[in-house]
């Protein structure tokens, strides 16, 4: 006969212990939560390193000339030649009121109410100076979040990097490029959907060693570095949009065109099949040099 339930004795397991032996058993794969990224030196920074201000938005919408910012995260950061996070600054992150109310699909997402940003506002001053003392500015949708906090801020010309759009996480082994997914496929995971906690489990993302042997940050620098071309191509005709789309590119409302970007080496061809397949030889593609200060501004798409 078992022992009645009150006089069990409970079995006390180490979450360690569980965890490893998990994660080393096939079918099974553990994901830890991540805690905030802390790190600190008291020696002098080597040559080659660089401050990045890794930023997130939650806003009232998608649409920077209509919609407003609710709440804004910056943290910087000191990576060293080869792309690990040596140092750490303090977090900041700021509550706006956005002077209607917040649609309720937005606060479901993040969890945010109007009672929460009442009276609450971005120290304008502060975030500038976070962001312009810095050598770059990184975020996860960077095309989304720079359009906001150019017209917030009206920052000067910089560089941005995009964790989203600016590297191939296909060639690396991950199949979707949420933040969520991407951390989950690196074994962690993290509450999403508001700023702060957002910034920091991009710095994680940011430290993570792939395959290759370097780290996201690094790869993301490499080629964020790299100039690429904007190729538009206004007035195409009817006809030619699916071709258009089944080639990647998007549309432009604002420009009333469709347009792609392509690195140096697909420049011309991308030229010369607008101009054949598209145009019919008749015109040919507009083309513009973007680099890492152009690149995700909204200016593009005024």
């Amino acid at each position: 006969m078992s022992a009645p339930a009150s006089d069990r004795i409970p079995v006390l397991v180490d979450p360690e212990s569980a965890a490893a032996a998990l994660e080393n058993h096939s079918d099974y794969r553990v994901a830890r939560r991540i805690g905030p990224m802390d790190r600190r030196r008291g020696t002098v920074g080597g040559p080659g390193e660089l401050t990045i201000a890794v930023v997130d938005v939650e806003t009232t919408g998608l649409d920077a000339r209509r919609d407003a910012i609710i709440e804004l995260a910056i943290q910087r950061v000191r990576i060293d030649e080869a792309g690990h996070i040596v140092e750490t600054s303090r977090p900041r992150s700021w509550l706006e009121d956005p002077g209607v109310p917040i649609p309720a699909k937005v606060s479901v997402i993040t969890g945010l109410s109007d009672a929460d940003v009442k009276g609450r506002c971005i120290s304008d001053g502060e975030a500038f100076g976070m962001l312009t003392d810095a050598d770059l500015v990184l975020a996860h949708n960077a095309r989304f979040d720079r359009g906001f906090i150019d017209r917030r801020l009206r920052l000067p010309p910089m560089p941005w990097i995009c964790s989203l759009e600016g590297l191939d996480w296909g060639s690396h082994g991950f199949e979707a490029r949420t933040l969520s997914s991407l951390l989950l496929r690196c074994g962690l995971f993290f509450d999403a959907h508001r700023a702060a906690g957002d910034v920091n489990a991009l710095l994680h993302l940011l430290d993570h060693r792939l395959a290759c042997g370097t780290t996201v940050m690094k790869e993301l620098l490499v080629a964020g570095a790299r100039p690429t071309w904007r190729v538009e191509v206004p007035n195409a005709p009817m006809p030619a949009r699916a071709a258009l789309k089944d080639r990647r590119y998007r549309w432009d409302g604002d420009r009333r065109c469709w347009w792609r970007e392509v690195s140096g080496e697909e420049m011309e061809l991308e030229r010369a099949w607008v101009a054949s397949d598209i145009y019919a030889g008749a015109r040919e593609a507009r083309i513009s040099r973007i680099t890492w200060c152009e690149r995700y501004s909204s200016e593009l798409m005024d």
